[in-house]
Formats: C-alpha cells, structure tokens, sequence
C-alpha cells in the first residue's frame, strides 16, 4: 500500500512538470504593432495640434506676460510700489518658463497616452485572440527578448487580424509604420534678472 502512494505521488509529480513545460511563451511588438495601425496618422495630427495650440499657445502667452511686465519693470515712470508687486511676478513667471520643458513635457505625454490607449487596447484584442488560438498561455513584449525563435513571434499574425500590411522580407508591419510623435517644446527661457 505504501509502494502505491509513493509511486501515486511520483506519477502527480511527473504530469504536473509535463504539463509545466508544456506552457507556450510567444512575443510581439507592440509598440511597432500599434505604430503601423493606419489611425496613427490621426493621432499624429492631433499631437500636433495640441503642441501648438494648447502647450505652445501657453508658453507664449506666459512668454507674451513675462515681457509686458518685465518692460513695465523697466520703465522708470513706475512707482516703486508696483516694482515691488511686479518683481515677485516676474521672478514667478521665470520660473515657470524655466521649468515649461517639463511642464510642456508631461502635457504632451499625458495627451499622447489619452489618445494612443484605444490603440493599445485594439492591439492587445487582438494579441489575445490569436495567442489564444495558437495555444500560447504567455505572451512578452518583444523588447523583453535578446533571442527567439521566430516560430514564437506572433507580431505578424496579429498585424494579419487588424488588417496591417505586411512586409514579408522584414517578418515585421509594414506601410503605417510611423514614428512616435515628437514631445517637442518651446526651448527660449527669459534671462534671469
């Protein structure tokens, strides 16, 4: 009786390795996935809008206020009384400008992952469905990888299911491959008084 439970227990032992290794890990790309979907361009034009009008409308604005108070600084007809009101605004302001890279920055990023998380979604759908019908239980981001087997990319089935053109000579989306719009911010920053 006792052979029959250690050889039980040996035998629960070697299905559950089996089973263990019999898990299948894929990868994909999704950056690049979501990068060739044809409403990046979309995207693209809307982050660029933004940066113009909302980050870049901004920062000339508080640029546009700096310098009026800044010359009502200067000219000698002000009392000094409102140099006194006008000085702490403008060393306030100067920081400001000083630090609207970041500002500007985080805006800019915030608003580009408000728009791009439909996407992502979209991608990850996807993703998921095919994962599921090739049999895989665990899929990575490609970037996780310095080596694997083709066999185990899933980025081109998947670009297949969203409708993606796909470059057979790269084994990667083709066509809309954009690249990720720019955070570019106004770089002048007044001089410090």
């Amino acid at each position: 009786m006792k052979k029959i439970k250690v050889l039980a227990l040996v035998a629960g032992f070697v299905i559950t390795g089996l089973s263990a290794s019999a898990q299948k890990i894929g990868y994909a790309n999704m950056n690049g996935l979501v990068y060739s979907l044809p409403e990046i361009k979309g995207i693209q034009e809307q982050m660029q809008k933004f940066q113009q009008d909302s980050v870049g409308g901004e920062y000339t604005r508080l640029y546009d206020e700096f310098k009026t108070k800044d010359s009502t600084y200067k000219d000698p007809k002000t009392s000094a009384s409102v140099k006194s009101a006008l000085e702490k605004d403008l060393n306030d302001l100067q920081t400001t400008l000083g630090n609207w890279q970041q500002i500007a920055g985080n805006a800019i990023q915030g608003k580009q992952q408000q728009l791009l998380a439909p996407l992502y979604n979209k991608v990850h759908q996807a993703l998921t469905a095919v994962a599921k019908e090739k049999g895989y239980t665990y899929v990575l981001d490609q970037e996780a990888f310095l080596i694997a087997p083709d066999a185990d990319n899933l980025s081109i089935p998947v670009a297949q299911r969203l409708g993606i053109k796909v470059d057979q000579n790269s084994n990667a989306p083709a066509g809309g491959a954009a690249e990720k719009p720019a955070a570019t911010t106004p770089a002048k920053t007044p001089a410090k008084k």
